[in-house]
């Protein structure tokens, strides 16, 4: 049965991610289109002052996934701000202040809008009390996601996580098709066993799924090391100062392209 659920949320999940990129095709078509060829010396020239400011803008969007950098030119077109979420577990509020100032620094506060959702529930605990909801009506461009590998370690099976991140997934497109999520894990600890097994499989998902991953554990000491130790807190249950540098320094470096 978890098998057949599992064939069925892939299916679905192919079945929006293409529906979304199909109506983001037509909205690229309909906005060429819609562009007018005659302006004045005057217009073009405040347009070209515009045009330049905006590629300064697009610029910082390199390492994003192609969705969104385009989603977010059309946002420049529209004169409306980008809205990107941070949805997690509370382990990820403690970075975001830091993300959010220095995106806010970045792009202005007319051109990007950055909030944050946090959730002390496991990923079926949130699906079943509706919250995923929650996260689907913010209708956000950008959805940077820590999916509660951690929180689910030792309660919800690395599969029924998985399918439980694609409905997260699926909801937030029903609602907004033009919505780009990107994943990241959560902070790692020291010398843990199945958590790293499992964080592996969280981003080998992203892979099959075409979706950004942020593997930040990278930039982290190696987890089995003494050194680690500096970057977590005393009884492991949230990352140190260095850690929370150290976490928000790779994001803002993903999200940021210098």
């Amino acid at each position: 049965m978890q098998k057949i659920l599992t064939a069925l949320l892939a299916v679905v999940f192919i079945i929006v991610l293409y529906l979304g990129q199909s109506h983001w095709n037509q909205q690229l078509e309909a906005s060429a289109k819609g562009k007018s060829p005659a302006h004045s010396p005057a217009t073009a020239d405040v347009e070209k002052m515009d045009d330049t400011s905006d590629q300064d803008l697009l610029g910082l969007t390199k390492n994003w996934p192609e969705t969104a950098s385009a989603r977010f030119q059309e946002t420049l077109n529209e004169k409306q701000p980008f809205k990107v979420l941070f949805v997690g577990s509370p382990a990820i509020k403690d970075t975001y202040p830091i993300i959010q100032e220095k995106l806010m620094g970045a792009f202005g506060e007319k051109h990007i809008q950055v909030d944050l959702k946090t959730f002390t529930t496991t990923t079926t605990q949130l699906i079943n009390s509706k919250q995923d909801a929650e996260i689907a009506a913010a209708k956000a461009d950008l959805i940077v996601l820590e999916p509660f590998i951690l929180t689910n370690n030792g309660v919800v099976g690395m599969d029924k996580t998985l399918n439980d991140i694609t409905k997260i997934i699926i909801q937030s497109k029903v609602a907004n098709p033009e919505t780009t999520f990107i994943l990241q894990p959560s902070y790692p600890l020291y010398k843990a066993k199945t958590y790293p097994k499992q964080t592996d499989e969280l981003k080998t998902y992203a892979a099959k799924s075409n979706i950004a991953y942020l593997d930040h554990w990278i930039a982290w000491p190696d987890p089995n090391s003494e050194e680690i130790k500096d970057y977590l807190a005393p009884d492991n249950d949230a990352p140190s100062e260095k850690g929370i540098k150290v976490w928000s320094d790779y994001v803002v470096d993903f999200l940021i392209s210098k």
